[in-house]
């Protein structure tokens, strides 16, 4: 009886979500669904992103699971669907013409109306007969996820546009720079949870992982300070508009390798290593790799590099065995390895994309308990504090929302 309510939704709109923190939980959760419906479809569409796609033992799990499971099961990254036209031309002839349960993995990365993903994704929704969604949490940047997320599902659910879901959920308010923005109130995140909840299959947004948190706020010198401000003035000449995200970029650049922010960072090395402890640096920018390599705080110490022009999967793999410093830069994902050996995690640059620093702790959770020490370095700057204020409103978001949701009446497995 009971099994057959949490699949009554389902039976009828055909799409569901699952959220669950452990990756192997959340795969092993839309398996069992695709199989309880094997008969009502062909084939098993499974889209990832390009870096889960890649472990091999990621996929072959998934065939294993299957019947006949290296005929019916198509794999699909999220960038060769929105950057190439034939993987996702072959992924709309599947599914306009046999029966097909799609699994979305990691859904949040198709969380943006506007991008060329989602769209070609919303443009065949309809064709897909099961529509599964998993993730490790139900937002990541505000309630416009949960807009996302229900018009992957089912586009008729909600009847409104991402504005008119906005206006509704999300209005307009003035922060402490006088900058016009959305955010939500706990009352409205109760109604967006309501409305999300009854196509909710599984929900576990427990984790085995314990965070200590230790945030350093660091100052310019009066030598950085001038130079910081000339650079700021140099760049704004002569323009009449500066595009935010451009500003940012180039203003966060300049200040980001103070010398306090060096200092406190060679300190932190050596006690890591007279511990005997490995530990991952995380930057926004090459340049700040660049210049960690030139600077010779790296000397001597056997550390790997992840970043876009790196074979990620071997410098995981040597960090796994015996590295004790790996140095990535955010937008590129670790692949999914083990990383019990590794108990701190420093955050050397910020970024407004509260996403990214989800999806590098979704990294370490695991079955087994693990301790994690987190170190957040500051710069006593305006942007950085505008930084930090939106993304504790993301965290606190996150927290609430969660909280919402495994309160709410959804199996928690």
């Amino acid at each position: 009886m009971q099994k057959r309510k949490k699949y009554k939704v389902f039976d009828q709109t055909k799409g569901g979500i699952v959220f669950v923190r452990n990756h192997a939980k959340r795969v092993k959760i839309a398996l069992e669904v695709a199989k309880r419906y094997q008969k009502q479809w062909d084939y098993l569409l499974w889209l990832a992103s390009a870096t889960s796609l890649d472990v091999e033992i990621y996929k072959n799990k998934i065939i294993s699971k299957i019947e006949d499971g290296a005929k019916r099961c198509k794999f699909f990254s999220f960038e060769e669907i929105s950057l190439q036209n034939q993987p996702y031309l072959q992924l709309y002839d599947l599914a306009s013409e046999n029966r097909v349960f799609c699994v979305v993995d990691d859904c949040l990365n198709v969380k943006n109306m506007a991008s060329g993903r989602t769209k070609r994704l919303l443009s065949m929704q309809a064709k897909f007969d099961f529509r599964l969604l998993l993730s490790e949490n139900p937002v990541c940047r505000g309630l416009r996820d949960v807009y996302a997320l229900m018009q992957l599902m089912d586009t008729s659910i909600l009847n409104m546009t991402e504005t008119q879901f906005s206006n509704l959920f999300m209005p307009f308010y003035t922060d402490d720079f006088d900058v016009s923005k959305r955010w939500s109130k706990p009352k409205f995140e109760r109604q967006a949870m309501k409305l999300l909840r009854p196509y909710v299959l599984f929900c576990d947004l427990g984790d085995n992982l314990k965070i200590n948190y230790h945030e350093y706020w660091f100052d310019l010198t009066d030598k950085e300070k001038k130079a910081y401000q000339e650079d700021k003035e140099r760049f704004l000449q002569g323009k009449m508009r500066v595009l935010f995200l451009q500003a940012i970029q180039e203003f966060q650049y300049l200040y980001t390798i103070c010398s306090a922010k060096v200092k406190k960072l060679a300190e932190l090395l050596n006690d890591f290593r007279q511990k005997g402890e490995k530990v991952i640096i995380y930057t926004k920018y090459l340049g700040e790799i660049k210049f960690l390599r030139e600077s010779g705080l790296l000397r001597g110490k056997k550390y790997v590099i992840m970043s876009g022009m790196s074979d990620r999967k071997k410098a995981a793999q040597r960090f796994e065995a015996d590295y004790d410093i790996m140095i990535c830069t955010y937008k590129v994902e670790i692949p999914r390895l083990v990383l019990k050996g590794c108990a701190n995690l420093v955050y050397f640059s910020q970024t407004f994309d509260y996403k990214d620093k989800t999806r590098v702790l979704s990294r370490f959770y695991c079955d087994d308990e693990l301790s994690l020490n987190v170190f957040d370095f500051w710069v006593n700057t305006r942007l950085e504090t505008l930084m930090k204020d939106n993304l504790s409103r993301k965290k606190e978001l996150l927290k609430s929302v969660c909280k919402l949701m495994s309160a709410g009446e959804v199996d928690c497995l």
